[in-house]
């Protein structure tokens, strides 16, 4: 059985967009029939997250998440109650 081998050449280059930088805080809130709302901290824009698979992820009190408004990567900060 061959190893698989991974070059660096094959690694696309948006995995290592945010390697080095901050992730930046939002607040969310909870809303009605169980969404996340917190507003993205480089555009201002709200964003609603009603995906179950991404909910179930956003389940502590403290998550990452993708932010679908700019694109980079959010540190999600809510009330544990």
């Amino acid at each position: 059985m061959a190893v698989p081998t991974h070059t660096w050449s094959t690694t696309h280059t948006a995995a290592y967009n945010q390697a080095a930088g901050v992730v930046r805080r939002a607040a969310a809130t909870m809303r009605a029939h169980g969404a996340l709302r917190y507003q993205c901290p480089l555009t201002r824009s709200f964003v609603l997250i009603t995906d179950d698979a991404t909910l179930a992820g956003l389940a502590r009190p403290q998550s990452r998440v993708h932010c679908v408004d700019c694109g980079e990567t959010h540190l999600l900060t809510r009330d544990p109650a």
